[in-house]
């Protein structure tokens, strides 16, 4: 009698990784990022300071 031959189900388990889909969207490198950051923390800072003297 022949053996029956058994398989694996697939590793992926139908999820998809972070690079198997490719998007249109804007691709910001890391140094970009953490740049846009401290900019908006510096104009939140600097609304704080001088918020209340442009704003009356």
């Amino acid at each position: 009698m022949a053996k029956e031959k058994t398989t694996l189900p697939p590793t992926g388990a139908g999820l998809m990784r972070f690079f198997d889909e490719d998007t249109k969207a804007i691709k910001i490198s890391p140094r970009g990022a953490i740049a846009l950051v401290l900019i908006f923390i510096a104009i939140e800072i600097l609304l704080h300071v001088f918020g209340t003297q442009l704003l009356g």
